[in-house]
């Protein structure tokens, strides 16, 4: 048989394949001068699994479980480059040691699977309404009458669609610098700062708009600094700076996006606000406990007083006390009685005094 190019060869040994029961897998091939001179199409059970697709890479990491599918098939087709351009099918075994896939499952076999551009779209589309990968497949299996007109698996998709997630996390990473770069261009005093890596994935960025930098020009005296806010989906940090009004109201000064929390980071996070601030330090800067972080507030906010979070330090107690008090409810309100309601310090220091004699935590 002769075909005009080696697609209408594959594209007939797929179809051939598929409507006698088995998958095709590409071989063996020879290119002179950017020419494919010959390829070997052969069937998807050729040849055994190799020791080395056995093994974990990482041998700290467990290999997940495949099922074993090659079983040492001998059926191929050989195909040659004629003098005219055109390709031949110079030799072929026909005959498979394994049983066939019959009609009512033929659709799953690898080689006749597919996501098409009208499956792309769809899931595309479902991703931006928040809907999940198994309701996209089952809306695709309604749409076409049958799983089996799909085109695809379910597993074939929810792969798409961890390719299709990473694209849009970087583009929407893009997207999110371009709009920053036309609130600049639209109100010179939107501040913002970024750096990437050496691929170019975004690893920092600040911006505090023209409101906000205003406001903290009235209310730097007391800096609230909160990194414990994870996007699960992006796997940044989010990491906003706040305030307090004089009607003790919170008011927001800037945020950042972190890709990593090291000293580093923080100390660039923290540049990059003072920048922004025109160079203002806050008088009192409060945040969770982070070694990392107070290393950095050390390093670019020397002049800053630092303290820990009362709402973090309370989180922590149930780990720091005897196991009995930790569902003491007397306990809790004494503690919280002493730490929300002394007025002076000189007040605190004999509530708490007391507290630590009542239940005996010398």
């Amino acid at each position: 048989m002769i075909f005009d190019d080696i697609g209408s060869v594959m594209e007939f040994y797929k179809t051939y394949a598929h409507n006698v029961g088995f998958g095709v897998r590409l071989g063996q091939q020879k290119v002179v001068d950017n020419v494919l001179q010959w390829k070997r199409f052969l069937c998807a059970k050729e040849g055994f699994r190799t020791k080395k697709g056995m093994i974990a890479i990482d041998p700290a990491k467990k290999r997940r479980k495949v099922k074993l599918t090659r079983c040492g098939c001998e059926a191929y087709i050989y195909v040659t480059r004629e003098s005219d351009g055109k390709y031949r099918i110079a030799s072929l075994t026909e005959y498979h040691n394994h049983p066939f896939v019959p009609p009512s499952q033929q659709h799953l076999i690898r080689s006749n699977r597919q996501v098409s551009e009208r499956v792309k779209t769809t899931l595309y589309d479902c991703q931006r309404a928040s809907i999940g990968t198994a309701l996209a497949y089952r809306f695709l299996h309604v749409d076409a009458g049958g799983f089996e007109h799909v085109g695809c698996t379910k597993k074939d998709l929810q792969n798409h669609y961890g390719v299709l997630k990473n694209k849009i996390k970087n583009c929407d990473a893009q997207m999110l610098v371009d709009q920053f770069g036309r609130l600049k261009a639209l109100n010179p005093a939107f501040f913002y700062e970024y750096e990437v890596d050496d691929v170019g994935t975004l690893v920092r960025l600040f911006w505090a708009d023209a409101s906000s930098r205003k406001i903290y020009g009235h209310f730097n005296d007391v800096v609230s600094f909160d990194s414990t806010y994870n996007t699960n989906q992006y796997e940044y940090i989010f990491a906003p700076f706040t305030g307090v009004n004089h009607h003790m109201q919170s008011v927001f000064f800037g945020a950042g996006f972190l890709l990593h929390e090291t000293t580093d980071s923080y100390a660039w996070l923290f540049t990059a606000f003072l920048r922004a601030m025109g160079g203002i330090a806050p008088r009192l800067i409060i945040t969770d406990e982070c070694l990392r972080m107070k290393n950095a507030i050390g390093k670019i906010l020397r002049n800053t007083a630092h303290r820990l979070c009362m709402w973090h330090i309370m989180e922590k107690v149930p780990g720091k006390v005897h196991p009995e008090l930790k569902n003491d409810l007397a306990f809790y309100d004494r503690l919280k009685h002493c730490v929300w309601n002394s007025e002076t310090p000189a007040e605190f220091e004999d509530r708490w005094k007391s507290f630590i004699t009542e239940f005996k935590l010398e």
